[in-house]
């Protein structure tokens, strides 16, 4: 069974990159923006879509700053009104700053708070969700509207409904989830544009080297040294 979830993964990949050419040269020009600026690219995600928030923070070749607006409820409030709101630091959600939010359903009330407040303070907004998904649900926002509905660009991963992949005799429910899988692809593939952007602008570009390769101490602690005090994990 494993090499059927394999099958299935490799599947939803190629139809990902198919499907989102477009929508991942339009969030990278965003980030690029942001970043071009001296904005900080938010991220946020609750429950298990929060790893594709974290995937991006503090990772070696990735970008430096990336600020985790973290779900500290661990998804056991993300049906909360107001949730969102009360996670928020002052300095947070600001031009020029950009926000990523992954919510595979795309239905539940905090993601699609978070994404509104930032529309609201002109803060672009990537969505990382899956529009098959979320267009057989009802939304949980009393607003009616789902997250890819209130994004400036949207990444859809293709996850089908339920997340899990593999049907297995005997087992009620599909296994095998492949929303992160599939959600950290795209999410780095955003970011290798928008560096490849940032680079055709002549910005120097923030970008983490891995703390296992000697040589690298010094590069990374001035990055961190650069945004120390705006991005709340560093301090």
């Amino acid at each position: 069974m494993n090499e059927r979830y394999f099958d299935v993964v490799e599947r939803i990949l190629r139809e990902a990159r198919e499907v989102n050419h477009d929508a991942i040269h339009a969030a990278a020009k965003i980030i690029a923006d942001a970043i071009a600026a001296d904005g900080i690219v938010r991220t946020f995600g609750t429950g298990h879509s929060e790893l594709l928030a974290r995937e991006m923070f503090d990772r070696a070749g990735g970008l430096a700053p990336i600020d985790v607006i973290l779900d500290v409820a661990h998804g056991r409030a993300e049906n909360l009104e107001g949730y969102a709101a009360a996670l928020l630091h002052e300095d947070q959600l600001r031009p020029p700053d950009c926000l990523i939010v992954a919510s595979t359903s795309g239905r539940n009330v905090a993601p699609i708070e978070m994404a509104l407040i930032a529309r609201e303070r002109r803060v672009p907004v990537i969505a990382v969700t899956s529009v098959s998904f979320s267009q057989g649900v009802a939304s949980r926002h009393r607003s009616g509207l789902r997250l890819a509905e209130v994004a400036d660009a949207v990444l859809d991963t293709r996850v089908p409904s339920g997340d899990g992949v593999v049907k297995i005799p005997g087992v009620p429910v599909d296994v095998g989830p492949v929303s992160t899988v599939v959600g950290a692809a795209l999410v780095n593939a955003v970011v290798v544009d928008a560096v490849e952007i940032l680079v055709a602008r002549g910005v120097d570009v923030p970008v983490f080297a891995s703390q296992n390769v000697d040589g690298t101490d010094e590069s990374n602690a001035l990055l961190n040294a650069r945004y120390r005090g705006r991005i709340r994990e560093l301090g």
